[in-house]
């Protein structure tokens, strides 16, 4: 029970960062080329996908679809299981740049939905740095950021300019034959949401609604298993692949029943789940 730990101990997680020492001048360039090698781009062979799976990745709703029902079923706003901003340093092949511009999407429409103004702008210049790296131009620009903080009182009107900015992400994405990111972003998103429903389920008096919101997402999770089946021969995408399916027994075993409290035990049972493969993607 990992997520209740963290949330009672009231603990925030801090990020741990490696400094890396510059060699001497006779090794640099070597240096460079091994530092470019480790951080190189994992995400060089585009797959076509069906008819079916463009159809069924163009109609995943934004992390806004979660984060709205929790608001709605009254679930409160913790900032400790979200993945802190600082680690958004770390994140140095474009795999898990993509991933955790998904993840830190879903960490932004948490807060924006909750009108939590300072985390909001920390994880909107993740987003921002994330999507820079990314080469998605012009998406996540200055002016945006200014938007958002002319919003940052209005919140109905900061949640229509961020679902704005996801979609003209995905636009560019697929306009620039750039489908594999837009899937990990996707699958980085899917995963997150799922994790702070849980989390919340987890240490809620009544998780009622919530579970009836995690149930919800087994459509939108078949969807993401069957986009990422175009995937199947690529040996970097395994674990993307592996971490979605995982999450299988949550609409299996547990038996979530709609209009009904679950038991503690088992909705720790999930949020571990969640967690552990969540964990997968932000490390």
């Amino acid at each position: 029970m990992k997520a209740l730990t963290k949330i009672q101990s009231g603990v925030a997680m801090v990020a741990l960062f490696l400094v890396i020492a510059a060699s001497s001048c006779n090794n640099a360039s070597t240096s460079d080329k091994d530092a470019n090698a480790a951080a190189a781009d994992t995400i060089k062979k585009e797959v076509t996908l069906s008819p079916e799976s463009q159809t069924a990745l163009s109609s995943l709703p934004t992390p806004f679809e979660v984060t709205t029902l929790l608001e709605k079923a009254k679930a409160g706003f913790i900032f400790d299981i979200t993945n802190p901003p600082a680690n958004v340093a770390k994140y140095t092949t474009e795999m898990s740049k993509s991933l955790n511009l998904g993840v830190y999407s879903a960490d932004l429409s948490y807060s924006a939905t909750y009108n939590r103004t300072d985390e909001t702008n920390k994880f909107l210049a993740c987003t921002n740095k994330l999507a820079d790296e990314l080469g998605i131009a012009g998406v996540y620009d200055q002016s945006i950021m200014e938007k958002v903080k002319k919003f940052n009182n209005n919140k109905d009107s900061l949640v229509g300019l961020i679902s704005k900015i996801f979609s003209q992400t995905n636009s560019f994405l697929a306009s620039n034959n750039r489908t594999k990111v837009a899937v990990l972003i996707a699958a980085g998103g899917f995963s997150e949401g799922l994790y702070l429903a849980a989390s919340l389920g987890e240490v809620a008096k009544d998780n009622t609604k919530i579970m009836a919101i995690i149930s919800g997402q087994i459509d939108n999770h078949m969807k993401l298993l069957t986009i990422l089946q175009a995937y199947k021969d690529d040996e970097t995408m395994k674990p993307v692949i592996d971490g979605i399916a995982k999450l299988k027994p949550i609409w299996g075993i547990y038996s979530i029943e709609s209009g009904k409290k679950m038991p503690q035990e088992k909705a720790a049972e999930i949020s571990d789940l969640t967690e552990s493969v969540r964990l997968t993607f932000v490390q």
